[in-house]
């Protein structure tokens, strides 16, 4: 089975490894920007892309599938796992992760700065004990819900 190439990639692929699901036919322009700014972020050197989720960290699992780790509280990870939801305009957080201060921060200025002016940001699920309150007070498109 050929890897498919997506030339979109070329000019950041020298940093960050990424990887496309086989099921992914084409790429949609806002996950495109998502990849693209997470990548320029220096700490994160892996990126996964699926149909509708993307996963990006500085760290990847062992074993045959490699997947960037995002499980929150990981002891030396930095990622972050977007659910990305083209009929809605929205991406939501699903998971975040980070190792040292600063990070996660960097990471939502990322995802934020990348989303077109139509598009919006959701937290869901919020036990981060005040993290996502001062990240919806700074990004007018942030929600928690």
């Amino acid at each position: 089975m050929r890897k498919k190439k997506f030339n979109i990639f070329n000019r950041i692929a020298d940093k960050t490894e990424i990887k496309i699901s086989a099921s992914v036919k084409e790429i949609h322009p806002v996950m495109e920007c998502l990849v693209e700014s997470l990548a320029n972020l220096d700490f994160i050197h892996f990126i996964r892309i699926s149909a509708e989720d993307l996963k990006a960290s500085s760290e990847i699992t062992e074993g045959r599938v490699k997947i960037p780790i995002t499980k929150p509280d990981h002891p030396t990870a930095t990622g972050v796992h977007l659910i990305v939801d083209e009929p809605f305009n929205g991406v939501q957080f699903y998971e975040i992760t980070s190792s040292g201060k600063g990070y996660g921060g960097k990471m939502v200025e990322a995802v934020m700065h990348a989303l077109p002016k139509d598009w919006e940001a959701y937290v869901v699920m919020d036990w981060s004990q005040g993290f996502w309150e001062k990240m919806e007070g700074k990004y007018k498109k942030l929600s928690r819900i």
